[in-house]
C-alpha cells in the first residue's frame, strides 16, 4: 500500500526534526555522526510516522499521536484502540533502501519500552512528494515468540523478515473506527 505524505505532514517531520536533532540519540551508531545526520534520519523517521498518521486518518482509525517533546524520549508513537477497547502501543520501523529486508527492535527497547505492535514501512526518500509504502506489521509476541538476536555491529536487535510480517489490513479489521 503506497501513502504519498502531505505538504503539512511533511512540514510537520521537518520541523520536529530540526528542533529535536541536538537531542537525537546517538545510541543508533550505524549511520554517520553529527547535527546533520542525526536531523536527517530523524526527519526520515517521522516521514514515517506522519505517513502512518495520514494512513490512519483517511482510513478512519481512532488514533492518538505521540505529544512527547522534541527534547524527550518517546514510549510510542501511535496509541489505537482494538475492537475490544484495548489501548494499543504503535511504533512506526522506517526504512530508507531497498535493501533493507528486515524489521528491528533493540532488545533493550523491547524490554524497558515495549509497543503492542511494530508498523514496518519504507521510505522512498529520491522523490517529491515523498512516498512511503507499507510493508506489513507485527506484534510484540511476533518478536518474542521467534526471539531470533542479531548483532550487526550495533547492539542487539530482535529481527523479524518481511515474510514474517502480518499484512495491514488485518491490523486494519482489528481496530476501532472514528
Amino acid at each position: 500500500m503506497e501513502i504519498i505524505i502531505s505538504q503539512p505532514l511533511e512540514k510537520e517531520a521537518k520541523d520536529y526534526a530540526l528542533k529535536s536533532r541536538s537531542y537525537t540519540s546517538n545510541r543508533h551508531d550505524f549511520h554517520e555522526g553529527g547535527l546533520e545526520a542525526k536531523e536527517r534520519k530523524m526527519f526520515e523517521g517521522k516521514l514515517g510516522e506522519k505517513a502512518i498518521k495520514q494512513f490512519f486518518t483517511e482510513q478512519n482509525i481512532k488514533f492518538e499521536e505521540d505529544t512527547t517533546s522534541f527534547d524527550e524520549a518517546d514510549f510510542y508513537d501511535f496509541i489505537v484502540y482494538s475492537l475490544d477497547g484495548k489501548e494499543l502501543k504503535v511504533d512506526v520501523k522506517t526504512r530508507t533502501e531497498s535493501y533493507h529486508t528486515r524489521t528491528l527492535e533493540m532488545v533493550e527497547q523491547m524490554k524497558n519500552k515495549p509497543k503492542d505492535i511494530y508498523i514496518s514501512v519504507r521510505l522512498h526518500k529520491d522523490t517529491t512528494p515523498y512516498k512511503v509504502n507499507i510493508i506489513g506489521y507485527a506484534t510484540k509476541e511476533d518478536f518474542l515468540s521467534k526471539n531470533r538476536i542479531q548483532n550487526q555491529g550495533y547492539r542487539n536487535n530482535y529481527v523479524l523478515y518481511d515474510n514474517e510480517l502480518t499484512n495491514i489490513e488485518t491490523l486494519l479489521s482489528n481496530l476501532q473506527k472514528i
